[in-house]
């Protein structure tokens, strides 16, 4: 594949570069905050995206100074209507038909994207934003990023996924300190948490983002979606049932090419080339 560049909307850019594809949140001028759109937009975006076989590993990163500063509150009150800055709140019913219409079903997509997702961290990252990033298999993060569940501040609870995915991230007491003071955590100490896997200077965000997404696309495609699968349901399961899922994916894979390639590699000492296959 040829590298490339689309506009999926003006809120989300789409490149590629052979079977890496890079996700750009294109809202700067707000920190990349979220909209109702732009929700909508990222989901169509990474549905796009998994349907397509030549797409091996996607990076998601904003454009400008900010990753993602969360949701667009201004937004979320003109979309339910004037009652939520009336002062006497907004109804719960109207709250969750929102919810249930835009955000919960970009979550689900991000935990179910089957391809291997590097989240770059270039800047404040925030509320939903902590979201999009934890969903992903790896964050590398700009000496410049700053994370924060910032909910409690402005009298909300986590969401997006958050947490459910934080503790499992970071652990119960962790995640508690983080979530119910709503501190912000430089980069540094997001890396000494194991919120991220690497700290770079802002100019070597994109490079290192596409040194992991290049080793996740250069592995089996077959393989990597099964097995981010069985993570994903392993806190849902007992002991057997995690080991007849882990046997079922095994026999999936020894059925295909990529399995035969990667053993006659081990065998003839070279490194495999997997097609997904």
């Amino acid at each position: 594949m040829s590298a490339g560049r689309e506009q999926v909307s003006d809120l989300i850019e789409v490149t590629r570069d052979g079977a890496v594809a890079t996700l750009r949140l294109n809202r700067p001028q707000a920190l990349n905050a979220l909209t109702n759109q732009s929700a909508r937009d990222l989901r169509t975006a990474l549905a796009e995206l998994e349907r397509d076989r030549e797409v091996r590993a996607v990076i998601l990163t904003g454009n400008g100074r900010g990753f993602c500063a969360g949701a667009d509150l201004s937004d979320i009150a003109a979309e339910i209507g004037e009652q939520a800055s009336s002062g006497s709140g907004v109804p719960a019913a109207a709250v969750l038909d929102f919810i249930r219409r835009d955000s919960a079903p970009l979550v689900e997509a991000l935990l179910n994207f089957d391809k291997p997702l590097i989240a770059a961290v270039n800047g404040p990252c925030a509320g939903a934003g902590m979201g999009l990033a934890l969903a992903a298999d790896v964050i590398v993060a700009s000496e410049a990023a700053t994370f924060s569940v910032v909910f409690t501040r402005r009298g909300l609870v986590p969401d997006y996924g958050i947490s459910h995915l934080l503790p499992r991230l970071v652990g119960l007491r962790l995640a508690r300190e983080l979530c119910l003071l709503a501190d912000s955590l430089n980069a540094q100490d997001a890396l000494q948490m194991n919120l991220v896997r690497e700290v770079v200077p802002a100019e070597e965000l994109m490079v290192a983002a596409n040194r992991w997404a290049t080793r996740f696309a250069a592995g089996p495609p077959i393989a990597l979606r099964l097995t981010k699968r069985l993570l994903a349901e392993s806190f849902e399961l007992d002991a057997r049932q995690a080991v007849d899922r882990e046997f079922t994916a095994q026999a999936l894979c020894l059925a295909t090419e990529d399995a035969r390639e990667g053993v006659l590699a081990f065998l003839e000492k070279r490194a495999p080339n997997f097609t997904g296959h």
